[in-house]
């Protein structure tokens, strides 16, 4: 009976054995698993970081190689194109200054800086790096003259075939570098931070190390082991610190440059999670085997070796694909915490190097806004983030709506769905209003929703088409003063004959109060009507301010009356027929410029006429017709002339600006282009041209009050 129970215990006990050495085994596999795990992480964080910095002075070096791209090399000097151009790019790259020095010891500067009398930039350690290098490098950091702020040189030499003219340089303060370093924190100890080759601190977070201390004096056990950094240029050593914790840091070489990016992490902490884990195998271990040796009791030796064999399988198992979810999982994080920053960095380039103003607003309010917004508006960047949209708007716009009516209406659609692209008026720091082309979008980020407003200034191209409209109607001053000269032909005869008649009732004993009275008032009627003549061309040529009411009827009216005497003295028949069924037809827009449309016109219908009349004299009576009518939505108005017509391969060029039938001796070019943008662009119409059987016909459409989208 002992026999088989000693027999057993021995089993048991060689099985026991066998699991705590088959557990050891593994323990020390993991352990050498985790330890290259730790390691790989490191120098990949490392690698992550690295390319962080290196992407952000690739960004720099471009800015700065497309500044020295546009500098006109071959007449280098500090002329205002160059000067500009140097603080564009100081703006581009947020850089604190751009600048060229040049072999003669002159100094170009795009900050407007004047150097002492003793400086020269050939003595400069930017300038020295350039030769040294002989392309685009950047120094290592050094006080700047101007700002005293620790900063470092982005280079390039400047060569004329081959023959160098100056070195451009950029500076740029460290604090994105710096906080883009520090930015990777593995652990709650841990920091990254940039040494040079021979271990001076460039950037770490205790400030007091940067520039004025060496690596390996600060950290004594890293003496030696800093030597390996050039030949190795990436890798990972343990090392004690100052404070007695043993550490691990991984370090890489920055492309281009002396500079080794360091991780460093006290090694415990490393290895915390890679422990825990460990210590939950552990338990599982212990319990696994105490159920290991009571099946191997009842089971026998074949059973707990099958257990043991399951049991070992399971466990490599689990470790290995706790290992992978760890890696997998810290990669990913890097991954994406690397990805956003590129790309945040990248629209952050964009944002602000936009030449149109570019600003968010949550519920009407700037949240946000880029460079050309502060520049456009004449307002500090936390002033102008205080406002709302109506704020930098005038109460009404041009076209007599008001801001807040209108800007919800455009709200609305936005949020519908629809891209607004509309004109708007702003008001600028100094009270002067300026319009501007405003592209909108809606979009939510966050749970909130917001609106993204582009704007462009258009204050010069108004001002063109407003000097452009107002040229055109001075091109028309000859014709006009004939046109005055055929109005006043008949008062003038008729005062003409009323002094006559007073001169001979005089002589002949006739002159009497009665008739000096009929003659007085006569005159005055034929005085009075050539004094409304003047009026009306000089209302003619006054431009209009602003977008108002304009009766279309009466408008007719006022251009048959400057062009009827013109129309009489060519015998040509000028007729007007009101298909509206009332007296008024109103309209939005400008009233000075309509009624210059229709005067164009009609004189252009005039010389046709005139012209094909000596072509084939007498082909055709001399009729112009002028039909206003009008539908639910619009009004409607048809000039038709007999004046043979437009030919076919003209009809698509009548409206291009400066092309005329006429000789450029009788025409600008310009009157149907002024009178199409008129009508189409300033109030939302349309204008077309077509052939009836004797000759041209043109055709206005204009939305009525109260349906134009305004």
């Amino acid at each position: 009976m002992k026999y088989p129970i000693k027999k057993t215990l021995l089993i048991v006990t060689g099985c026991a054995i066998v699991i705590l050495v088959a557990t050891l085994v593994n323990y020390r596999i993991t352990q050498h698993v985790v330890e290259k795990t730790v390691i790989a992480q490191q120098e990949e964080m490392a690698g992550k970081a690295v390319n962080t910095v290196e992407i952000w002075l690739d960004q720099q070096m471009k800015i700065l190689e497309a500044a020295s791209a546009a500098v006109p090399l071959a007449s280098l000097g500090d002329d205002p194109t160059t000067l500009q151009l140097l603080h564009m790019a100081m703006k581009a790259g947020h850089f604190t200054d751009v600048y060229i020095g040049t072999p003669a010891g002159k100094l170009i500067d795009g900050a407007r800086w004047t150097p002492p009398a003793h400086y020269d930039p050939r003595d400069r350690p930017w300038y020295k790096r350039a030769m040294q290098t002989d392309t685009m490098s950047f120094t290592t950091p050094y006080v700047d003259m101007v700002t005293n702020e620790l900063v470092i040189a982005l280079v390039k030499p400047l060569t004329v075939h081959g023959e160098l003219v100056g070195v451009m340089g950029a500076d740029t303060v460290l604090d994105t570098l710096v906080e883009n370093v520090l930015n990777y924190k593995q652990s709650e100890s841990g920091f990254a931070f940039i040494v040079e080759k021979s271990g001076t601190i460039i950037v770490h977070p205790e400030k007091s190390y940067v520039m004025r201390a060496k690596l390996q004096k600060i950290e004594p056990d890293l003496e030696q082991k800093v030597k390996n950094f050039e030949a190795a240029q990436a890798g990972t050593i343990s090392y004690r610190s100052a404070d007695g914790r043993n550490n691990l840091l991984s370090f890489k070489q920055i492309e281009g440059s002396d500079w080794f990016l360091c991780v460093t992490v006290p090694r415990d902490e490393a290895y915390s999670l890679t422990r825990k884990t460990t210590m939950v195998f552990a338990m599982e271990i212990v319990l696994r085997l105490l159920g290991i040796l009571l099946l191997m009791v009842i089971l026998g030796l074949g059973a707990g070796s099958a257990v043991i064999f399951l049991f070992s399988k399971r466990y490599s198992t689990a470790v290995q694909q706790h290992r992978e979810e760890l890696s997998g999982i810290s990669r990913d994080l890097e991954w994406n915490i690397t990805k956003r920053m590129e790309v945040e960095t990248y629209y952050k380039t964009l944002f602000n190097v936009a030449n149109d103003a570019i600003l968010i607003s949550n519920d009407q309010a700037y949240v946000e806004c880029n460079q050309k917004a502060v520049e456009m508006f004449g307002l500090p960047r936390e002033e102008l983030l205080k406002k709302t949209i109506l704020d930098c708007s005038p109460e009404l716009q041009p076209d007599g709506s008001k801001s807040g009516d209108r800007l919800a209406d455009i709200l609305r659609d936005s949020r519908n769905g629809k891209q607004n692209v509309f004109r708007w008026s702003f008001i600028r720091a100094d009270g002067v209003e300026f319009p501007a082309s405003v592209g909108l979008t809606s979009f939510t980020l966050n749970n909130r929703d917001l609106v993204l407003s582009s704007i462009r200034d258009i204050s010069k191209r108004v001002d063109a088409e407003m000097q452009l409209m107002q040229a055109q109607k001075m091109a028309a001053v000859g014709e006009m003063l004939g046109a005055i000269a055929h109005q006043w032909r008949q008062p003038l005869n008729t005062l003409s004959t009323y002094i006559s008649s007073l001169q001979a009732a005089q002589y002949n004993g006739m002159l009497s109060k009665e008739v000096i009275e009929r003659v007085v008032a006569g005159a005055s009627d034929q005085i009075s009507f050539m004094s409304k003549t003047i009026d009306d061309f000089r209302n003619f040529f006054k431009p209009s301010k602003t977008k108002g009411p304009v009766d279309i009827l009466k408008a007719v009216i006022s251009a048959v009356k400057l062009m009827e005497a013109q129309m009489r003295h060519n015998r040509i028949n000028l007729t007007v027929a009101n298909q509206t069924g009332t007296n008024s037809l109103i309209v939005f827009g400008y009233q000075g410029e309509f009624i210059h449309v229709l005067v164009n016109i009609l004189a252009n219908a005039k010389d046709a006429i005139l012209e094909n009349d000596d072509r084939r004299p007498g082909s055709a009576d001399r009729i112009i017709n002028i039909a206003v009518s009008q539908t639910a939505a619009a009004a409607i108005i048809e000039i038709e002339d007999s004046g043979g017509g437009i030919p076919e391969h003209l009809l698509p060029k009548i409206f291009n600006p400066y092309y005329t039938t006429k000789g450029t001796s009788s025409g600008t070019g310009m009157g149907l282009y002024m009178s199409k943008m008129i009508v189409e662009k300033e109030m939302e119409g349309e204008v077309k041209a077509e052939n009836t059987r004797n000759g041209a016909k043109f055709t206005i459409t204009l939305a009525k009050w109260g349906h134009a989208d305004r």
